[in-house]
């Protein structure tokens, strides 16, 4: 099964962006290097797959622009399809980024395979599948031993990963998914769905890239339990880590012919984690303590019993409703035993530290003091969300 190799998946998903709008001269990808002229067709003399972006003002308007396009193969990928797909555009003068930024916090809809997603993501998808099926289906209806590749960076990284699902199970072609910078799509059922389904997953992040590590848990990354491509570190989470074109930018760190030459990481998605409180100060604004923080909150879940409830909770809950929920069940857990008491003090005095609350002290272990650590907690991260989508292009 062919593969696009990493430079050619990088550049599409950039040039996806120039799809927004049409210039003078029409739509354009730009100047797309040889790799990919010589190995894909691209027709956008009719324009490209539309679609109306995950903000209130766009739904309201139904302001649609150019989301995906759609490139046949030729060459050693005859009978092969790339659909490559563009990031939300964001504009804060209109409120689009606004509007994304409060969208990514929470909402869960039912996505085409039946299992809880973000519905922000399934908004947008769901106004561009009807293109997309419309010029997908007399490709694939007539080859279906083709491979088709779904690309895209940020929230379009998103869309490529719905846009694989519905490919997989509605035509049953084999199916390659690359992704940079990209979001959580959904929740534990989705990840491990997708994970089975689609053939081939290239999931390729910046280590200080804040967008990967939203929306937060319950969230999940696919592939599920498996690698992820590291193609940059960093020590602490940097805005403008997220960039597809600017140094370091995913283009440029994602350069190779070859999937083999870019290092992996073997981070899974849960450990067994507990955080003492007297050593809170270790914690830093980074990946890798966001990442801690979320294993260290499921092991107390999962300590007190308490881990598949909350998660039935958050298929069926609001971003409101589901951190209540989560602050009353931590403090009935701290009520249990001076165990559980010191673990839970442990986690929040970490999650304190890495959201630069240094000098407050936990004292309380009420639902309400929780609720509050979580905001503060969240409140961090998505400021550096907003950076980094400002400069998303």
């Amino acid at each position: 099964m062919n593969t696009l190799t990493p430079q050619m998946a990088s550049q599409l998903a950039n040039a996806a962006y120039l799809i927004r709008t049409a210039e003078r001269s029409g739509y354009s990808l730009g100047r797309l290097p040889p790799q990919i002229t010589q190995n894909f067709s691209f027709d956008l003399s009719n324009g490209p797959i539309q679609g109306v972006s995950g903000g209130i003002l766009s739904r309201m308007l139904n302001r649609k622009t150019g989301f995906a396009v759609i490139g046949q193969g030729k060459s050693q990928y005859d009978g092969d399809v790339v659909v490559a797909v563009r990031g939300t555009y964001m504009n804060w003068k209109t409120a689009e980024l606004r509007d994304v930024v409060t969208d990514l916090h929470f909402g869960l809809a039912t996505g085409d395979n039946q299992t809880r997603i973000h519905a922000g993501f399934n908004k947008v998808f769901q106004s561009i599948k009807p293109a997309l099926a419309e010029n997908l289906d007399p490709l694939l209806r007539a080859n279906a031993k083709g491979t088709v590749h779904c690309v895209g960076h940020s929230l379009g990284g998103a869309l490529a990963h719905l846009t694989a699902d519905w490919v997989k199970r509605y035509y049953g072609n084999r199916v390659c998914l690359y992704t940079f910078g990209a979001p959580r799509v959904g929740l534990t059922e989705f990840a491990k769905k997708t994970t089975s389904s689609i053939d081939k997953h290239f999931r390729c992040v910046h280590a200080s890239d804040p967008i990967p590590m939203i929306p937060v848990w319950p969230f999940i990354h696919a592939p599920y339990n498996k690698h992820e491509f590291v193609l940059s570190p960093g020590m602490f989470i940097s805005p403008s880590a997220h960039s597809m074109a600017k140094a370091p930018g995913y283009v440029n760190t994602a350069s190779g012919h070859s999937w083999q030459e870019i290092a992996q990481s073997t981070r899974t998605n849960a450990q067994s984690v507990i955080l003492k409180y007297a050593e809170r100060h270790r914690a830093s604004f980074s990946t890798y303590w966001a990442l801690r923080i979320t294993d260290a909150m499921i092991t107390i879940l999962k300590k007190a019993g308490q881990l598949p409830v909350i998660v039935a909770a958050a298929g069926v809950g609001t971003a409101l409703t589901f951190y209540d929920l989560l602050a009353r069940s931590m403090e009935h857990i701290a009520k249990l035993s001076v165990e559980f008491a010191d673990d839970i003090k442990g986690l929040l005095g970490h999650m304190l530290v890495f959201a630069g609350k240094v000098t407050t002290v936990v004292t309380e272990l009420t639902a309400r003091f929780i609720r509050w650590v979580f905001d503060i907690t969240l409140g961090a991260l998505y400021r550096s969300v907003r950076q980094a989508l400002e400069h998303t292009e």
